[in-house]
């Protein structure tokens, strides 16, 4: 019996670990989007004004990318033209990309 519940313990230690393993690999992510805005021109907020003014909608999603190592902004907005996602350039403040409806390019 005691092996049995040995193995029990040890199953459960090996799931345990490996949700703590999703979960400090999602806190890495977010670790690494947050250096990559160090050193930029760029906040948040500014992107957030500038996705706004150049769609006519309201952004109620944004957050960092990196793509090809270097760091973006992706907002989401909703007005009368949809839902509207644009890619700000953190170094120039410029759009870089963006489309209508959906996921970050």
């Amino acid at each position: 019996m005691k092996i049995k519940h040995g193995i029990a313990i040890a199953l459960v230690g090996v799931f345990v670990l490996g949700l703590a393993g999703s979960t400090f690999g999602a806190n890495s992510d977010e670790a690494r989007e947050e250096t990559a805005l160090q050193g930029t021109t760029l906040t948040l907020s500014q992107a957030i004004s500038i996705a706004e003014h150049q769609t006519g909608g309201k952004a109620f999603d944004a957050g960092v990318d990196v793509d090809h190592g270097k760091p973006r902004i992706a907002v989401e907005t909703k007005g009368t033209n949809g839902v509207q996602t644009v890619i700000v350039d953190v170094q120039s403040g410029q759009i870089v990309g963006g489309h209508a409806g959906g996921e970050v390019d």
